[in-house]
């Protein structure tokens, strides 16, 4: 897959002490291919499970985030990014993806994933504002831990990164 950005607040590559961490994010399309499906600000996907592919995986994360059965039309590209706090490396692959049918109840039984409501948004909309909070953040990057500050920062440019790869 082709490595479309790399994460690192480092001035080094992290090596052997830091855990890999497989990640799968999807593009999910509405039926006019101009709104993507976001699971709080976040696009729908998660780890991916020993033994699981992308697909499976994929499939999966849709149906206990949004309720959304997936076709995966092509994958984006990789994004590797340095967790440094939790010494993880996540290889996150991107892929587009068409909603086929209505959406239905969502399948997970996490407490913070059942009240996290799925929203369409215009993609543009949705460029601007991931552009707009990663400025936010980063301006007010001493108010955060470091953890805190990675996860949201990097999930959003994680995001917005596969949202240009389909304008």
């Amino acid at each position: 897959m082709n490595l479309l950005l790399t994460i690192n607040d480092n001035t080094f590559e992290p090596q052997d002490y830091y855990i890999i961490r497989k990640v799968v994010r999807a593009v999910i399309l509405d039926e006019t291919e101009t709104k993507v499906l976001f699971f709080g600000s976040l696009l729908v996907g998660g780890g991916v499970e020993d033994g699981e592919s992308d697909e499976d995986a994929l499939h999966r994360e849709s149906m206990e985030e949004v309720g959304a059965t997936v076709k995966i039309i092509k994958p984006l590209g990789e994004i590797i990014a340095y967790r440094d706090s939790l010494k993880k490396k996540y290889i996150v692959h991107g892929y587009l993806c068409k909603k086929i049918g209505e959406l239905v109840t969502p399948t997970s039984t996490d407490p913070e994933e059942q009240s996290t409501e799925p929203v369409w948004i215009d993609i543009i909309t949705a460029i601007k504002k991931l552009e707009d909070e990663i400025s936010s953040l980063q301006s007010n990057r001493p108010s955060f831990e470091l953890e805190v500050f990675q996860r949201k920062v990097h999930n959003r440019k994680v995001a917005l990164t596969f949202l240009k790869e389909i304008i």
